[in-house]
Parts: structure tokens; sequence; C-alpha cells
């Protein structure tokens, strides 16, 4: 039985701060879950407890041999690569093994680092529980598995059979928002996302779902098991399969949940949205990512403005709020374009405007595109992918043709758009359903983005 630590990084050790609104790791929960039957393991949130000199009290008290991390394109970088250094020069003979996305799309400037043992790419339930496994059994085998390091990958689980996630690994008490997922992988196809190098089949879009039975299992181990009434349908898109979609709202008309989903503007309708009312869903965001109907063809998104318009109305006659996401400052883009999208933003009106300036992401095809046209340079080591975002009110990556006070000056305007009718709107529905704490972290967060609300903020929060 091997003893594995799984550590959360910090979001930003930059900012050095513990977060109220911290977002249960749902990503290290489905990996814990995935070999606790057979190993010991054991969860640490960096971002509930920053202290270096208690992290390292708790990895004395447990003693792991394997310390494992998941690590994205992003800030959370900065303190891998920080306590992942501690680690190897207090304990060489602890494995670090790193996981996620941006080590299973970048895994050479993650492997380059001294401290990095392994890394697994790819899915990783079951290839870190094979590696566990071969852990025990016969260590000098490690670097022969499948996922590990850049070895070929196994095929794609079949997550019918996967455990459901475990969420006593962590104190849910600690957590502000909790998320459930339900399938894996997206039907889109757009340009901008790495989805499908991540969830793909044969460099194919590829989507995954649990069965209607396993949904349902799913949703009610949330609310009755765990007494969460208030969480995230985290699937890239929940309601691609109508059925299927309509059949687990009804089972959640069941319980006083109240929840947030993705979906996309083509599988919105009357149908869909009015069974997602009534189970509790309080928020969908969907991505129409531009007004310009040229840069939506650029992104693949295989949806038409007008199709964009009319999410937005089966939205407000439904009764659920609508997170409209935008991206701007894409490849090619033009500051006609740009008006476009301020023009659909202005007669459309949606609930929340959730514009963001574009940044190429690896494993994107745009991100590829931008290398080709020298639009930008590609990091070389892992210091420079951990400062790829770079400082939230900045433009930090600018491809298009717009110059970057225009971009700037539209995100701060346009993401007004219905800001505070949404804010107090939010607050009454939250009172409503007596969620005093979603209230008082809303209040906190709202106090802490105005005037301007930040341009480069990632998926919003149900909040």
């Amino acid at each position: 039985m091997a003893k594995v630590l799984l550590v959360q990084s910090h979001y930003d050790r930059r900012e050095g701060k513990e977060r109220s609104d911290q977002p249960i790791p749902l990503g290290l929960i489905y990996i814990g879950t995935a070999i606790e039957d057979k190993h010991d393991v054991k969860i640490y949130d960096r971002n509930l407890n920053f202290k270096d000199s208690d992290f390292f009290n708790f990895l004395e008290s447990f003693n792991p041999e394997i310390i494992g991390f998941g690590i994205t394109t992003s800030e959370v970088i900065f303190d891998f690569m920080y306590l992942g250094k501690l680690i190897k020069e207090k304990y060489p003979k602890k494995l670090i093994v790193v996981g996620g996305v941006h080590a299973t799309i970048e895994p050479d400037s993650v492997l380059k680092k001294p401290y990095v043992d392994f890394i697994i790419r790819g899915e990783g339930e079951e290839a870190f529980l094979e590696f566990c496994d071969m852990f025990d059994k016969d260590p000098k085998k490690l670097k022969t598995l499948k996922n590990v390091n850049n070895n070929p990958l196994r095929p794609l689980s079949n997550i019918e059979n996967l455990k459901l996630p475990d969420y006593g690994l962590v104190d849910i008490n600690k957590y502000a928002a909790f998320y459930l997922s339900l399938s894996r992988g997206c039907p889109g196809n757009c340009t901008f996302c790495y989805s499908r190098k991540m969830w793909g089949k044969d460099n194919h879009p590829f989507i995954r779902a649990y069965s209607k039975e396993k949904a349902i299992q799913a949703v009610k181990e949330l609310v009755e098991k765990y007494k969460i009434r208030v969480f995230s349908i985290v699937d890239d898109n929940f309601v691609p399969f109508k059925s299927r979609a309509i059949e687990i709202c009804k089972i959640l008309e069941n319980y006083d949940a109240h929840f947030f989903c993705f979906g996309r503007a083509d599988y919105v309708n009357d149908e869909v949205l009015s069974a997602l009312k009534k189970a509790g869903c309080h928020t969908m965001q969907i991505g129409f990512e531009s007004g310009s109907q040229r840069i939506l063809d650029l992104l693949n998104k295989k949806i038409t403005v007008e199709q964009n318009y009319k999410a937005v109305e089966c939205c407000k006659r439904n009764n659920i709020t609508c997170d409209a996401s935008f991206m701007i400052g894409l490849p090619t883009e033009t500051e006609e374009d740009l008006e476009k999208t301020a023009e659909f933003i202005k007669k459309s009106r949606p609930d929340i405007v959730n514009l963001k300036i574009f940044l190429p992401l690896p494993g994107a095809e745009l991100f590829d595109y931008c290398v080709n046209k020298s639009l930008i340079k590609k990091p070389t080591t892992l210091e420079e992918w951990a400062d790829w975002t770079g400082v939230m009110i900045e433009v930090h990556h600018n491809v298009s043709q717009i110059p970057d006070k225009d971009l700037l000056k539209a995100t701060k305007e346009l993401r007004k758009v219905g800001y505070y009718k949404n804010r107090i709107n939010r607050l009454i529905y939250w009172i409503k359903i007596r969620e005093y704490g979603v209230i008082f972290r809303g209040v906190k967060k709202s106090i802490r983005n105005m005037p301007i609300i930040n341009p480069r903020s990632h998926t919003s929060s149900p909040s």
C-alpha cells in the first residue's frame, strides 16, 4: 500500500492569500477516489492554508512516499515550482508526480524540472492507480507504464466504471463552491479550446457521459449524502443529450437544489430550459464568444449570431440567468468585429456579460496559428508558462488588430452592461433561498471587482 499525498497548489502565490471562495478540488478528488481502496491517500489544499510551516508539518506527520500535483497553464504553476523544489531539497527520496492539462499538452516543460520524477499525461484515474500499484510491486518499471512521461497513452476510460467522487477526502465545510461532473469532453471543435487534445479521441471531439442511471446516482449522493444543495454542473455542455438532461432534471426537482451549468446556443430550447428551471438551475453560461459572424466562423463555433440572440431570449423566457461569455482581441479581429460584439451585448442585454480578452492556450488550434503567424512566442520554460496569463488588468498577449487601449476600454464598459441590476437580482435570489454564505462572499467579490471588473476572469461562479 503506497502512501500518497495529493497537493492542490495555490492559485497564485504572488498574491499569497487564503481564499474564502475556494472551489472544491474536484480533479484531485477523482484521482484520490480512484486509488483510495488500495492505497493510503490524503489531499492538502494550499488555498485553504498557505503557510509553508503547516504544510511541512503535515508532510512529516503523514510521511507520504508519492506526492502528486495537478497543474494547468496558469499562475498555479508558480506555487507548484516553489513547493516542488522545497520538497525535493528536504526529502529527496519522495517521488514527485505531476498530472493535469499542462503536463499532458506541454510535458517537456515539466519534465525538465530536476525535482519532477514523473508526469502522468491524459486521463489520470486508471493511469495513476496503475502507477501506485507498480510502485508497490516494482518501482523500476514505473517508467515503462502508459501515460507516464512521453509513453503512449492508455485508451480513454469507460467512465461508467469509475467510482463516483468521494468528497469525504476533503473537509467540505471549508469550501465555498461545489462541482458535479457528469460527462467528459465536448461535441464542439472550437479552435480556441484544448478539449480535443485533452478529452478527444483519434484527434476528434469526443464526449463521454454517465448513463442516466449513474448521473442520477451522482446527483443523489451530492445532495443526500453530502448535503450540498448549491453547486455547479461543470460539464463542458450539460445539455447535448436532451432526454438524459431532462431525466436528470426531473430527479433534481425532488430536492431543494440550486445549480449553475454550461450550454451551447444550438442546444438551448424552451423544453430543456423549462426542465432546468424546475430542477433548480439559476444560471446557464453560454459561449457566445462574438457578435461577428466572421469571428464565429474563425472559431469554428458552427453557430450563427441569430442563434445566439435566440438563446438569450430563451433564457429570459424561462427565467434562467444568462451568463454570456465573450472573447475579444482574437486573431484577425478588427475594430468593426469588436463593434459588432458591443452591438450584440447592448441589443440582447444578457444578465451577465462575462467578457474576456483572448488568451491563446496550448493545445488549441488558435494557439498554433498565433505561433506560426509570429503573433506570440511560445514559452520554452515552465517559468514562462507560469507567467503566460500575465497581470490581470493588462493586455498580456494582443494578437488582434485592435489597440490595447481599445480592448481595455471595451472590457471595462461592456462588462458593466446590466452588472448592477444583476447583482441586485442575485442578492434577492440568495436571500430567498437563505444562502447567506453565498451573499457574504458575493458582496466581498463585488466590492473587490468594482469599478472595473477583472478582464481576465475565468469561468464565472454561480454567485
